[in-house]
């Protein structure tokens, strides 16, 4: 690898690009486009990690075949580790090899070819580099076949705006942020971990932006679209089991963050409280999925994570 560097004040600040940065997807249970998706994003980079959290053998030997590229380590756990556990093994093995940066994404997510060239005009434009954690991507949503996009997220003719958090799934890390931050909140184990990661960059005095242009397609859940009062609006069908970790980890951000962070959060719960209105009027397995809520708001305001 030669990256190209600028000189910064006390370390060598590596431009994101395609020779400096390294993609970290993590699989569990991947369905068969994973290949042609995962072509779109080894195009762009210099290295890939696949770290998969303890798919059955039948996923795994598709996913072994994509070791044979030299361009594509793998990292197969045994069990689920959760999400944040394993792009923390994804980012050290990158760290270790010596890149800077680390582009991380879902499975299911499908990249543009021109994502990492918007990444590196974000970066050249942004006035302090160095003060990047995350560069997360604008992207267009899948629901019921339309595209939705979100562009309007972008303020005049800026490349990117700052704002407190961004989805996982495309975003570019920066490795000397994520060792400040100490990583992703393996406690956390899935849901909220976006969430906790950037609004802990933030709290150290790092900054959290986005791309303004959409340069991916992402679908969180598996979103389905009804009426109330006479408006649409959209269920996310997660399952049962991470409605509890949704509730419990958003108890512990609001708990731990809400008066840094008082006007995103207060958002935050106002968004989820509706989506926790709409799983008892409009999704399957209502009841276990209440009660798994309930029970993830009793164990967050106790301050209990884990798996």
């Amino acid at each position: 690898m030669n990256p190209e560097t600028s000189t910064a004040t006390e370390t060598v600040y590596q431009v994101p690009c395609s020779r400096t940065i390294c993609a970290v997807i993590v699989t569990y249970f991947p369905d068969l486009q994973l290949a042609e998706r995962l072509k779109k994003i080894t195009d762009q980079v210099a290295q890939t990690v696949i770290v998969d959290n303890g798919s059955p053998a039948s996923c795994l030997e598709r996913i072994k075949e994509f070791g044979n590229n030299p361009a594509i380590h793998l990292i197969l756990n045994e069990s689920n580790e959760g999400i944040a556990s394993a792009l923390n093994a994804g980012v050290r093995w990158a760290a270790s090899r010596g890149f800077q940066w680390v582009l991380t994404f879902d499975q299911d997510t499908i990249v543009s070819p021109e994502m990492v060239a918007e990444f590196e005009m974000v970066a050249r434009s942004y006035p302090e580099p160095a003060r990047l954690a995350v560069v997360g991507s604008n992207y267009q949503d899948k629901v019921n076949g339309k595209l939705l996009s979100w562009s309007g997220r972008g303020t005049d003719n800026a490349l990117s705006t700052k704002i407190p958090s961004v989805l996982t799934s495309g975003s570019l890390i920066s490795v000397s942020a994520f060792q400040t931050i100490g990583g992703f909140r393996d406690g956390f184990f899935i849901d909220c971990v976006d969430h906790e990661y950037c609004l802990h960059a933030r709290a150290l005095g790092f900054d959290v932006v986005v791309t303004s242009k959409p340069v991916m397609r992402h679908e969180i859940g598996h979103v389905s679209e009804h009426r109330l009062f006479g408006k649409k609006v959209r269920a996310a069908n997660h399952s049962p089991v991470r409605e509890y970790y949704r509730a419990r980890n958003s108890i512990v951000l609001i708990r731990e963050y809400l008066a840094r962070e008082p006007r995103w959060l207060l958002y935050y719960m106002w968004s989820w409280s509706k989506s926790v209105v709409f799983i008892f009027l409009f999704e399957k397995d209502r009841m276990q999925k209440l009660g798994n809520t309930i029970r993830g708001c009793v164990d967050g305001l106790l301050g209990r994570t884990g798996i």
